[in-house]
């Protein structure tokens, strides 16, 4: 399964890719993240590793805890690819997940597309219509990725 969406981010590509490549600053535009914790010794890049925490109010259990690892950094052709590597919690349902970020220059900014892929464990694909139906959500927290930066 497939979401994506797109957005044009009025800033310079350089001040777009440093934003993204802090994992930190997931928690100014992932609504469904309150915390970062960062848990690879690596410096940042490919391998670097880093769990996301959701907010309280979500009451989940392990506090939504998801765990990520940057599976490819390319900055020539403006790429990056993470990968969900945690199988418990809500990640129980996907037998795979990554997000990859691709920009593209455009004459004001840069246009930046998310792009989730995933499969679901076949127990859970019951929980593709809904997903599916979630393509605004993407699409939401990109106008907030958007906002932050170019505040």
């Amino acid at each position: 399964m497939r979401l994506k969406s797109s957005i044009l981010i009025e800033r310079p590509l350089q001040q777009v890719w440093q934003f993204l490549e802090d994992p930190t600053n997931v928690t100014k535009w992932d609504r469904g993240v309150a915390s970062v914790e960062e848990t690879s010794p690596s410096p940042r890049g490919v391998g670097f590793e880093f769990d996301t925490i959701a907010p309280a109010n979500f009451k989940l259990p392990d506090q939504g805890r998801m765990s990520y690892r940057i599976q490819e950094v390319d900055p020539a052709a403006g790429r990056c690819v993470v990968e969900l590597t945690s199988r418990t919690g809500n990640a129980r349902f996907f037998k795979s997940a990554a997000w990859h970020f691709d920009m593209k220059p455009a004459a004001t900014g840069v246009w930046l597309t998310c792009t989730a892929v995933f499969k679901l464990r076949l127990r859970y694909i019951f929980l593709a219509i809904p997903l599916g139906l979630k393509r605004n959500a993407i699409s939401t927290d990109l106008k907030f990725l958007k906002e932050a930066i170019e505040a």
